[in-house]
Order: C-alpha cells, then structure tokens, then sequence
C-alpha cells in the first residue's frame, strides 16, 4: 500500500457543515423532485380522463 512521506501528515476530510450553499443545494432539488412528482400526477390524471371518454 502506498504511505504518504512522513513530512507530510495525512490531509483529513473536513465534516460538511450546513452553510447556506448546502441548504440552497437541499432546497432546489426538492423544488425540482416536487415538480417532477406534481407533473407524473398531472398526466397520470389527464390519461385516465382520456381513457373514460375513449371508453
């Protein structure tokens, strides 16, 4: 396995905090997955209004 050279200390990952970058980040993907469902619905609704006037 590879070792870093001892004058070098290992770098450690810093713990993600929750700036306001990362809430936004939170924030618009819900807004998008809200729309994407909202829309699924929509046209689930409108086929089953097609299909009982087809029918």
């Amino acid at each position: 396995m590879h070792r870093p050279p001892d004058d070098h200390p290992p770098i450690r990952r810093r713990r993600r905090k929750w700036g306001p970058r990362r809430i936004w980040n939170y924030f618009v993907m819900a807004v998008g997955y809200l729309a994407i469902a909202y829309n699924v619905i929509r046209g689930i609704i409108y086929l089953l209004v097609l299909a009982e006037e087809w029918m």
